[in-house]
């Protein structure tokens, strides 16, 4: 193991408190890790890192390649620290791994005391609490999506010191949709405001993708749209005089797209033969290593059984236990094996001995989206990928991916308004 130019730049320059906003696969973990040399430190993480044990194998790791690493480590989940941060006793130095989950911050107030303040999450309250509470040296968010959204680098900079006006930065940012009852904030995008939120993530920390730092080939994606069979246009139709509500129409809708749900039951057991199925076949006949991305238990139930006719199948979703167990399965697999994954757990796990990765469906998040490409490229194996998404023209699904593409989240009010 070794640190790379862009990681000892870093070390050299030894920031106290910063944003690690580094792309998928550019060594933030051992950037933070290093930075915390000798010194008492606090990881809060996702639980599912820590179940894996994620920061134990790299100091591990760090220190059998006589890498500085911090002197002594609490490993906590996001749930357990939400939980017992006033219990907490003070760290020299606090890392904060998928940043970016923590920083629940939104356009919207709350009032306290009749005043108007921002509304946060109780996870970004709790943070902040315990930072003001314990006042660290170091402190070290790490993410590589901090532009999920404007109020996101907002939460960011409250963290790491700086003495932002919430109205003036949202109404810098965001505008207001013009409706009664409660307000929509919708984030401007403006290019000059694009390029002025950029470089405002950029005083708050380091940036840059593998792109930047290492030769990185071009990766190819493709799109591939398939047609609803006559049961799902059916169900369509059907949906539309079942549920009104335009919120819940766009969810039954896109579970009807990806196969899941038949006549007036609506049920997740119940599947429609969909041409997806029928296309992920033909790319495992192509590809030995596929990792499968899609959003529904249901749908990956779907993906395990008609593939595992074929192929060897792997899941790993909101059920599974040791993700660790199921990577190194895939890793040692021999044969053609497929990799379902569900959309939500797109971070905290690497594979790159895939090259082939497909989007079966895809969740509302941009955030996802990025996370998801880094399982596969990483700057221990800079190498060639493909990206293919599956994609229902013309429906929920398209919009999501329109969105996406756009390097947008897909807000479902909004659209629902269009309806």
């Amino acid at each position: 193991m070794i640190l790379y130019q862009h990681q000892l730049d870093i070390l050299k320059e030894d920031p106290k408190k910063v944003g690690l906003f580094l792309g998928t696969g550019s060594g933030k973990t051992s950037t933070a890790l290093a930075l915390c040399k000798a010194i008492r430190t606090l990881i809060i993480c996702p639980k599912t890192q820590k179940q894996d044990n994620n920061w134990g194998r790299e100091m591990q790791r760090m220190t059998n390649a006589d890498l500085p690493t911090p002197s002594m480590t609490l490993i906590v989940s996001k749930e357990e620290f939400r939980r017992d941060h006033e219990k907490l006793p003070p760290f020299d130095a606090v890392i904060v791994d998928e940043a970016h989950t923590c920083l629940g911050v939104l356009p919207d107030v709350r009032y306290k005391k009749k005043v108007a303040i921002p509304k946060t999450s109780q996870l970004f309250e709790a943070l902040d609490t315990y930072l003001e509470r314990t006042k660290p040296e170091r402190l070290y968010l790490c993410t590589a999506t901090i532009g999920k959204s404007p109020m996101t680098i907002w939460g960011a900079g409250k963290l790491l010191g700086k003495d932002w006006d919430f109205f003036k930065f949202r109404d810098t940012y965001y505008f207001q949709l013009p409706r009664p009852g409660r307000p929509i904030w919708v984030v401007n995008q403006d290019y000059v405001l694009k390029d002025r939120l950029a470089d405002t993530v950029r005083k708050l920390g380091y940036v840059g993708r593998l792109q930047d730092w290492f030769d990185v080939p071009d990766q190819t994606f493709h799109t591939k749209y398939v047609e609803l069979t006559e049961d799902q246009k059916k169900a369509m139709k059907e949906a539309t005089l079942d549920f009104p509500e335009p919120m819940t129409l766009i969810g039954k809708k896109h579970q009807i797209e990806n196969g899941l749900l038949t006549g007036n039951e609506y049920s997740s057991e119940k599947q429609f033969k969909n041409a997806k199925i029928d296309m992920l076949k033909e790319i495992m006949f192509e590809f030995d290593k596929v990792i499968i991305f899609a959003k529904y238990t249901a749908q990956i139930n779907q993906i395990e059984k008609e593939l595992g006719k074929e192929v060897k199948v792997l899941v790993m979703d909101g059920r599974t236990k040791d993700k660790g167990v199921i990577i190194n399965e895939a890793k040692n697999s021999k044969g053609k094996c497929a990799l379902v994954v569900q959309s939500q757990i797109s971070a905290g796990w690497e594979l790159p001995e895939f090259s082939v990765m497909v989007f079966a469906s895809m969740t509302n998040s941009y955030v996802d989206y990025v996370q998801s490409q880094g399982r596969v490229l990483r700057s221990n194996a800079i190498k060639k990928n493909l990206y293919i998404h599956l994609i229902v023209k013309g429906g929920i699904d398209e919009a999501i991916y329109r969105s996406i593409m756009n390097k947008e989240s897909f807000n479902e009010r909004i659209y629902a308004e269009s309806l």
